[in-house]
């Protein structure tokens, strides 16, 4: 059984099995920089596979327009997500797909998939510190927005989850 700390959380404990601790990995660290990728891919339950993102703290989108600065960081902390999600998801795919050489660091239920139409995928962002749970809709909005080619062609569903409700969902521990 695996935790893994992130973001000031622990998430787990998985079963080795259902997990790709990608940005750990030695296939994400072979592909050099310049690619960012999301904590960990899960094989969450026996029809869904997520791919989790963490973070302490997020921009609130009601005052992005308040400043340059806050316009800036809003737009550099979306973009960073978004990207996260679409490599990773690319990564898990050229792994499952045999692109790689060894792929031993992906558990054993994520290394292959009999039928994508029968998965659901899960690009899920827990924020640390939120208190106010209505709050997560504004970060939701964004990233439905910015996912909407995935969303479309993958079916790919997006939470956005404090810590308190990724514990409900047992992510956190």
């Amino acid at each position: 059984m695996k935790i893994i700390t992130e973001s000031e959380m622990d998430f787990g404990k998985f079963d080795e099995a259902d997990l790709f601790y990608i940005e750990n990995s030695k296939i994400y660290k072979n592909l050099g920089s310049g690619i960012k990728t999301v904590e960990f891919v899960l094989k969450y339950d026996e029809n869904s596979i997520v791919f989790l993102e963490a973070k302490k703290s997020c921009p609130n989108t009601a005052n992005r327009h308040e400043s340059v600065e806050k316009a800036q960081k809003f737009e550099e902390y979306y973009s960073s997500i978004t990207e996260k999600f679409v490599a990773s998801f690319q990564i898990y795919l050229a792994a499952i797909l045999n692109k790689y050489q060894d792929i031993s660091e992906i558990g054993d239920k994520l290394q292959s998939v009999d039928s994508m139409k029968d998965i659901q995928l899960k690009f899920i962002l827990v924020i640390k510190n939120v208190e106010d749970i209505t709050w997560l809709a504004g970060p939701l909005a964004e990233l439905k927005a910015r996912l909407l080619q995935l969303r479309k062609i993958w079916g790919v569903e997006v939470a956005v989850l404090n810590e308190e409700l990724a514990r409900e969902y047992s992510l956190t521990c």
